[in-house]
């Protein structure tokens, strides 16, 4: 076992790029693994190691070819991990094959420069990296892209903490530092497995051996023991998943026939359960409520009749703009309160002004008024726990849930609509982020979502109910409401950023020290070595 390296690297012998044969089969290794690691295959503890074959061939290239290799894997991998969005844009929207594919080739294309970027620096930085600094250097580097992309550039999909939702023991970190923590104890481990082979040194598993054991450690007395979360009073909530095919929504007819459907569910459910609310999806109700009060009427009659609170999502209008809204019933009260959708969905709910070159690509995609976002952090106060309800991908933002946290929720209920996308993996990936939510937030997260995946997830991130996606079904949970924020909550992602970039820096400033040869050892008596 070596204690640092010289500056060549095992089966080179002279720190070389590693022959192109070798390189290509573990870039399309790495690729594989990736793809199999997500959704819809979602293989247990791929997550943990698809990323060491390539960092393996990272060890040893230039920073310029490091840069190509990477980008080629995060494209290859990317087009066939995110095949849901060209479900969405070809069958659903019916958008042209020929744009389509040249907008998410775009997309793809450009996004795949950050994880590029970290690879070429991890690849400059790699001669000096000692062997047990190594695998950390590149963990800390590559979640600061991860970070970059999910946060500023507001893409938070295929992040490596998402493929350890299946083990709740690993994810209890995130209270702490987010899937960003989670992500990087994942990677370190993948990094320290493909170096260790890659330099035939045991060193690189060192570092996150410990760091797994310690996420291990914490996770088994955080769900268990003295560390479990505390409970409380329960309140039961109901969830309705209608399973309206998107062909069968806003349409001139529709909206009658799609809410008749949702309150023979409602009332099925409420003769077989005592409930205390009654959760629908996004654009359960597909008109605007404003300008139907027939359908706003038929709500509050049914809220009277079952004596629930209902909770749906509907398009309302006011001042001649129209917002993607979640509405609350109470009994003998009406319609009490509302909360506007802020984090619209790029091209099909608003048009970026950022992105405008690109709108003539997605043809049928941009049709149709835009909605308008709503500013304020809604805490629906009047229900039996005071909860937010971020609609459809706002799951998927920590910063704004974190809001929500502050303002005073304590329940998360996410209203979606995942039918845009089909049987390929998104449902699942969806749901990865209100896990995560979860365990973030220290809160409950009830889903309710039109095709699926809908699902009640306790503080521990343990998905306690769910209905399987493109099926109708309903569900009932008792759920207990959030107690003090933990810190991620209440700080958000500065102290864990901080800590990777010092982690990065220790690590490329630690230089290990060089085993001297007998060949050039100091002269003994009379010059003799």
């Amino acid at each position: 076992m070596t204690t640092g390296r010289i500056g060549t690297h095992p089966g080179t012998g002279t720190g070389e790029t590693p022959a192109n044969a070798p390189a290509a089969l573990a870039i399309a290794a790495a690729a594989a693994l990736t793809v199999l690691a997500y959704p819809p295959y979602a293989v247990p503890g791929l997550g943990a190691v698809m990323l060491a074959p390539l960092v393996a061939v990272l060890d040893g290239m230039s920073a310029r070819r490091a840069f190509a290799v990477t980008w080629l894997y995060s494209v290859a991998m990317a087009l066939v991990a995110v095949r849901w969005l060209f479900h969405a844009l070809l069958v659903e929207y019916g958008a042209a094959p020929l744009p389509s594919w040249l907008f998410v080739g775009l997309l793809v294309g450009g996004l795949a420069v950050l994880p590029a970027a970290a690879a070429a620096l991890f690849a400059r930085l790699a001669p000096r990296l000692a062997d047990a600094a190594a695998p950390i250097a590149f963990a800390a580097i590559w979640s600061l892209a991860e970070w970059l992309r999910a946060v500023p550039l507001g893409v938070p999909w295929l992040l490596v903490a998402h493929t350890g939702v299946q083990w709740p023991i690993a994810i209890q970190l995130a209270e702490w530092g987010g899937s960003v923590l989670v992500g990087f104890v994942l990677t370190a481990l993948g990094a320290g497995i493909g170096l260790a082979l890659r330099r035939r040194s045991a060193w690189p598993l060192a570092a996150p051996a410990l760091l797994v054991a310690l996420a291990l450690g914490f996770g088994a007395w955080r769900l268990t023991g003295a560390g479990a979360l505390d409970a409380g009073p329960s309140t039961r909530i109901g969830v309705v998943q209608a399973a309206v095919p998107q062909d069968q929504r806003f349409r001139p007819d529709s909206a009658e026939r799609n809410v008749a459907r949702h309150v023979e569910a409602s009332r099925t459910l409420a003769r077989r359960e005592s409930l205390d609310l009654l959760v629908w999806s996004e654009t359960a109700v597909d008109a605007d409520l404003d300008q139907t009060p027939r359908l706003r009427h038929d709500l509050e009659r049914l809220a009277d009749e079952l004596g629930v609170p209902i909770v749906t999502g509907a398009p309302r209008s006011a001042n001649g703009v129209s917002t993607n809204s979640v509405v609350l019933f109470i009994p003998e009260r009406g319609l009490v309160e509302s909360y506007a959708k802020q984090r619209l969905v790029p091209y099909s709910e608003y048009d970026p002004a950022w992105g405008a070159w690109l709108a003539p690509l997605l043809g049928p995609v941009t049709d149709g008024v835009p909605y308008v976002p709503g500013a304020e952090a809604t805490i629906f106060r009047a229900a039996p726990l005071p909860f937010a309800a971020p609609v459809c991908f706002e799951i998927t933002y920590p910063d704004l849930v974190r809001r929500f946290r502050r303002e005073g929720a304590r329940l998360l209920i996410n209203l979606s609509n995942d039918a845009w996308f089909g049987p390929v993996g998104y449902p699942e990936m969806h749901l990865a982020h209100a896990v995560f939510r979860a365990v973030e937030m220290r809160s409950w997260v009830v889903r309710g979502a039109n095709t699926g995946i809908s699902a009640a997830i306790d503080p521990a991130g343990r998905v306690i109910e769910a209905l399987p996606a493109f099926s109708d079904g309903t569900f009932a949970v008792s759920v207990t409401a959030a107690g003090p924020a933990p810190f991620y909550a209440r700080h958000g992602d500065a102290p864990i950023l901080a800590g990777l970039v010092a982690l990065a820096l220790a690590a490329s400033a630690w230089r290990p020290a060089r085993r001297r040869s007998r060949l050039s050892l100091p002269p003994g008596p009379h010059g003799v070595r």
